[in-house]
């Protein structure tokens, strides 16, 4: 049985605005493209996701991925940072045209290297979860257990599902590409506000790191509970990824060089502490050691493919 799933976000816009720029950043891409690579300048695609991106509000440039940028050009004083703000659909596109951009909050896929070239694992997330309220959590324990099966979940009618525009699962994708249609609209701030659709009732559950549901806990004070998903117990690692050409292998091999600096540094291990920390699961509370533990873990696998 498919589920008719609800693909949601706000503010919707038209087919035609997903697939180009404003004209102040289409400009800036032109020009880009004409520069010398050596030009010194590193085209950062960023779109409003919090807690990756904030773009406004209290939390104003304090996501993980804000804080990232900050930090690569901390190390690397040389490289002057471009902004370009755009949506999930078009930096997507923008990686396929191989355009000179690089995104900084990719999940780590090096056998994924034809649509981009990617950096050493920044940082750790805990594995996709489901996200949902508190009445909705009890009826899916009381029903599934937990860890919870997404297979007999997406083939449930009674419970509607909706994600941000764009957003990728990694190993949960083909599950959810098993359960089409979709109900596909476009915006910024998918999320959040799919949470508050969550939080009314007008949805039942989302996919989603843990960290945006505690992101939405600190900015309206609503709790939100997470269930874990029998099919991915595994840590999702975060990396920067570039266009894969000429371009791109400069910014990635220029990152890489400084990226045990980016991983140790204090304000971007304070921004990750921020948002992986729960009031309402304590176990995330060692995420320092988590994500340091992590990371050394995919060093060694990265280690053993290269020697062989």
């Amino acid at each position: 049985m498919h589920v008719l799933v609800i693909y949601v976000v706000v503010l919707a816009i038209n087919v035609a605005a997903v697939a180009k720029l404003n004209p102040a950043n289409q400009a800036a891409l032109a020009h880009t493209e004409q520069d010398n690579p050596d030009a010194g300048r590193i085209n950062w695609a960023i779109n409003d996701a919090p807690p990756f991106h904030v773009l406004h509000g209290e939390y104003q440039r304090q996501g993980v991925c804000d804080v990232l940028i900050k930090v690569v050009h901390r190390y690397l004083p040389e490289l002057r940072p471009r902004y370009l703000e755009m949506p999930q659909t078009r930096i997507s596109q923008a990686m396929d045209n191989k355009e000179p951009v690089c995104f900084p909050c990719m999940i780590y896929q090096p056998e994924a290297a034809k649509r981009a070239i990617y950096s050493q694992p920044t940082h750790l997330y805990y594995p996709h979860q489901i996200i949902t309220n508190n009445t909705t959590a009890k009826t899916l324990r009381a029903l599934y257990g937990e860890p919870i099966s997404l297979d007999k979940l997406l083939d449930d009618p009674r419970f509607r599902l909706g994600y941000p525009a764009g957003r990728r699962y990694g190993v949960l994708q083909p599950l959810l590409n098993e359960h089409d249609p979709y109900l596909a609209r476009s915006g910024p701030d998918g999320a959040v506000a799919i949470l508050n659709m969550i939080s009314s009732g007008r949805l039942d559950y989302t996919i989603d790191y843990p960290m945006v549901a505690n992101y939405f806990q600190q900015l309206y004070n609503r709790n939100m509970e997470t269930l874990i998903i029998a099919e991915n117990q595994q840590p999702v690692a975060g990396a920067i990824g570039c266009a894969n050409n000429a371009w791109g292998k400069q910014q990635i091999a220029a990152i890489n060089q400084v990226m045990p600096d980016i991983r140790r540094d204090p304000e971007f291990l304070e921004v990750l502490k921020l948002w992986h920390s729960s009031n309402n699961n304590p176990a995330n509370d060692d995420y320092d050691y988590y994500n340091e533990q992590g990371l050394k873990a995919f060093d060694a696998m990265a280690g053993k493919k290269s020697e062989n």
